[in-house]
């Protein structure tokens, strides 16, 4: 059984993907979406284009990893947001983010316990091989290609092509995404890096609904409060 530390970082790794130009500036000169500019290729350290989240929505999130070596694993993480309001759920986990607190909820056993500061979620570890990588402190060159407009799961996306150079001594390496911007709601549905090593990264958004009920970011009252410690025993005993 793998342990809650693990599975918390691990949800909030996946939330990641789809924050990673969250909060980028524009780029001076932007790119059209028609004509011979549509395929040129600008060379800066910033997205010529901006993202969003939406303040309301639910998804289902599938994150598919294939190591160097050619292992595969598939990740599906139920994710929903009401504005401050956030919940996470993978298997029988579910992690809620809201003004209260932040919690971790055993589904089937109806136990919860409340993080405080018990729990530090760390979402690095995935950074190198996905799209945040981009904005990594190492990278100084990255070029973004505009490569036309394409329908993934029949919603209208801007695809981009981006490739990261890094510096990092001794040797320079490279990484390449491709990633494809819904029009409509200005957030990534789909990745897809290649990391040097040979690793490669998928991530898309499926399920996509606007509206949410309120009653997914509760604490149901029929849960019994456990410790933290006490949690985390459940999930480490076969």
């Amino acid at each position: 059984m793998i342990c809650l530390r693990k599975q918390a970082g691990a949800v909030v790794a996946v939330s990641s993907l789809l924050l990673v130009v969250a909060s980028c500036r524009s780029q001076s000169e932007s790119l059209t979406t028609s004509g011979s500019q549509s395929s040129d290729t600008i060379v800066s350290s910033t997205p010529p284009f901006q993202t969003k989240e939406p303040e309301r929505y639910h998804a289902v999130r599938t994150i598919t990893t294939v190591n160097a070596a050619g292992e595969t694993l598939v990740t599906k993480t139920f994710v929903a947001r009401d504005g401050e309001l956030r919940r996470h759920e993978s298997g029988k986990i579910v992690y809620l983010d809201v003004p209260e607190g932040k919690f971790v909820l055993l589904l089937g056993e109806k136990v919860y316990a409340d993080l405080k500061d018990e729990i530090r979620i760390n979402a690095d570890d995935a950074s190198e091989i996905s799209p945040e990588g981009l904005l990594h402190e190492d990278v100084t060159n990255t070029s973004y290609q505009k490569l036309g407009a394409e329908s993934i799961s029949g919603r209208n996306t801007s695809k981009y092509r981006i490739v990261v150079n890094s510096s990092e001594a001794p040797n320079v390496s490279q990484s390449e995404t491709m990633m494809w911007i819904d029009e409509a709601l200005q957030m990534p549905v789909k990745s897809e890096t290649k990391s040097a090593d040979g690793a490669r990264v998928t991530m898309e958004l499926s399920e996509i609904k606007l509206e949410v009920d309120k009653d997914l970011f509760k604490v149901p009252k029929d849960y019994q409060k456990l410790t933290f410690s006490e949690l985390r025993k459940r999930l480490t005993t076969p």
